[in-house]
């Protein structure tokens, strides 16, 4: 393992697409990568406060630029019309799996596997409109709308993705040990929790294998210059940019800082997976393969305290069960359907109105289940003691604690976020 050349790969001929498969030494030159790629956010970091200290000192515009977007707490708006406040880049991404799978794909593409046209459709809007009522759900979370009021949008699929919904969207991140994490320890679904891996979870006939998937960010990452230009190279500039049709395949998106914490602990980029090419075919990243241990996991679970620095046990981790029924629901009010229809790009020539819309909705076959439409919205009835303790984890914390304070906004997205906050509280707060 190189670690790394002058254009960030791990290996030698990253383009021949091969598996590597590394030994625990090797895996200490991961855990070395990491604290290097640590010091250089702290570098950055500081020469970007040495700016904001210093404002009228000559320096260079697009590098100074350049560092503001690599640091944590700047304000960014990306084609799909969202706005995130970074966390810390990295020059390096990742994705971390526990074992080897045949094809590493977003768990929307997974269940449209095989299906035709029509099929994978309906399929989509059935996902499109669990999430729509998760967005409503979490909008009742005290710190959901003020969140898009005061600081920056919310980015709803990635959010869904990462409690659980179905999307187009994979999980990457640009810290290798979070990688590790999901790719050493198990998922218990009872708890919402992971544990390590044990010797009876390893004790097979055959070794068990770790995958990691590695690419230098600027082959994908959208907020460096080349991931920018590859967009815009291949862009319509009359066309409407969407994160899941397809327009924004290929490149990474760091979530940034949302409400809720799970995304920006993780480190969270999203990768978005319309067009249907799992990472194994995929030659932007290489492949990392090693042997799995309990000694592993064990060391990574307990650099990841317990994994509470990756998977921390939140607000809306108390509507676990709310949130579960959501994920498995099929009924749906009849606004639900509007909105879909309306904002999830639904094809029009296909269904030339909402009504055609909802009626092949409530005669299409999932699998033996069939989706109800109601006048009135569902419900999920949560209790003011839960709502209460939910707020708890989130009323009254210092919300940009994780970017020490710092802000960058442009001032056209200033203007914008105030008139979100009137739109939400009727003025501003």
């Amino acid at each position: 393992m190189n670690i790394y050349d002058e254009n960030g790969w791990l290996f030698k001929n990253p383009m021949e697409n091969r598996i590597n498969v590394i030994d625990d030494e090797e895996i200490e030159e991961l855990f070395k990568l990491a604290q290097i790629e640590d010091d250089w956010v702290e570098q950055v970091r500081n020469e970007v406060l040495y700016r904001d200290q210093h404002p009228y000192e000559k320096s260079d515009y697009i590098i100074d630029e350049l560092r503001i977007l690599n640091t944590a707490g700047t304000v960014v708006r990306y084609p799909f019309n969202i706005s995130a406040i970074t966390f810390p880049s990295r020059r390096h991404l990742f994705r971390g799996e526990p074992q080897i799978y045949e094809r590493s794909v977003p768990s929307l593409n997974r269940k449209l596997y095989g299906k035709t046209e029509y099929e994978k459709i309906m399929w989509k809007a059935l996902a499109d409109l669990r999430i729509y009522q998760f967005h409503k759900f979490i909008w009742k979370i005290n710190v959901v709308p003020y969140w898009e009021a005061k600081l920056s949008d919310i980015n709803i699929k990635a959010l869904a993705q990462h409690y659980g919904f179905d999307t187009h969207l994979l999980d990457l991140t640009n810290d290798v040990r979070t990688a590790l994490f999901f790719a050493t320890c198990k998922y218990v679904p009872v708890t919402d929790s992971y544990r390590p891996m044990t010797k009876d979870d390893l004790n097979t006939h055959e070794k068990k294998y770790g995958v990691l998937f590695h690419t230098p960010d600027w082959r994908v990452d959208y907020l460096q210059p080349v991931g920018t230009m590859t967009l815009f190279s291949d862009m319509n500039f009359n066309k409407e940019v969407f994160l899941d049709t397809g327009d924004c395949d290929g490149l990474a998106f760091q979530i940034g800082m949302q409400p809720l914490m799970r995304c920006h602990y993780q480190n969270g980029y999203i990768y978005p997976m319309k067009i249907d090419i799992p990472l194994q075919e995929n030659w932007n990243f290489e492949k990392i393969h090693f042997l799995q241990s309990p000694e592993l996991s064990q060391r990574i679970f307990d650099m990841m305290d317990g994994g509470k620095k990756v998977f921390p046990y939140e607000g809306v981790s108390e509507a676990k069960k709310i949130l579960d029924l959501m994920k498995c629901n099929f009924t749906f009010s009849e606004e639900d359907v509007l909105y879909v229809y309306n904002y999830e790009h639904i094809d029009k020539n296909r269904f030339l109105n909402v009504t055609e819309f909802m009626d092949n909705l409530q005669i299409f076959d999932y699998e033996g289940h069939y989706i109800q439409i109601q006048d009135q919205e569902v419900e999920y009835p949560i209790t003011e003691e839960l709502l209460n303790r939910i707020n708890s984890h989130y009323d009254g914390k210092n919300l940009l604690a994780p970017t020490g304070g710092m802000l960058h906004y442009k001032q056209e997205e200033k203007r914008y976020r105030d008139q979100r906050c009137i739109e939400i509280y009727g003025k501003l707060i």
